[in-house]
């Protein structure tokens, strides 16, 4: 075979592939962009031209249509037969850079939060009323608000909350004394939790008393060392937050 029926098969060959991954957006106001569709979100499309040379990111609310570009539809035929296809003004254009930072902001921050979950770094607001109280799921099914208390032993839970797990014949149970942060007492019986959760952060088969005592008002129990214990322990009130962060 000739070199010359090589160089034109190999030129065939590149101009079918390039085809074959093109898509063309067609806009509500009758121009259209042809390139590789990169990603799609509820709110835009997000498009490649030119091999990523440049990166359009477009509201739906602008698309008409989206489909396979066909024969003759390649970025290079768009270019050469339809230069007036996707001709922009400074209102469009701002438009268009305003959605692609939004997109490489939303992007970057969800790359942030799996790495800090990658590594097991959790962030928890506080309830709004009152900071260093949390939303805790007991079981995988009672919930329950608790006070962080690193003075705390071990996690301490109302008598109510108790009776709400299915725990039965506290009296039969071991008495317990836990220590909490101001150096006081409390008395109570000792029981053993299947799953303590806050966020995504969980423990399982933590050590708990059930208090005869009120906790305080408005307060389910304390969030105390036996699950605290598994955990970077970090309280912000600039945020009014909790963050954990495995060992």
């Amino acid at each position: 075979m000739s070199p010359k029926i090589l160089i034109f098969l190999t030129v065939v060959f590149v101009m079918r592939t390039s085809g074959a991954l093109s898509e063309t957006i067609e806009l509500k106001n009758g121009k259209e962009i042809v390139g590789e569709i990169i990603q799609e979100t509820e709110d835009a499309v997000v498009i490649s031209k030119q091999n990523g040379g440049f990166i359009y990111s477009i509201s739906r609310d602008r698309i008409k249509t989206i489909r396979d570009s066909g024969p003759g539809e390649t970025e290079m035929d768009i270019s050469f037969k339809k230069k007036d296809a996707y001709v922009v003004d400074k209102g469009e254009e701002k438009t268009r850079r305003e959605e692609l930072e939004k997109y490489r902001l939303e992007k970057y921050k969800q790359e942030v939060l799996a790495a800090k979950k990658a590594r097991g770094r959790i962030k928890i607001k506080f309830s709004k009323d009152r900071f260093g109280v949390v939303n805790v799921l007991l079981n995988k099914k009672v919930n329950a608000s608790l006070l962080v208390d690193t003075g705390a032993s071990h996690v301490v839970i109302s008598e109510k909350i108790a009776t709400q797990l299915g725990i039965r014949d506290l009296e039969s149970r071991p008495t317990v004394h836990a220590m909490l942060a101001d150096g006081s007492i409390t008395t109570g019986f000792s029981v053993t939790l299947d799953s303590v959760k806050v966020g995504d952060s969980e423990a399982k088969d933590v050590k708990a008393t059930v208090s005869k005592t009120s906790p305080g008002a408005g307060l389910d129990g304390l969030l105390g060392m036996t699950f605290l214990g598994n955990f970077h322990v970090k309280m912000d009130r600039k945020d009014n937050s909790l963050i954990l962060e495995k060992y």
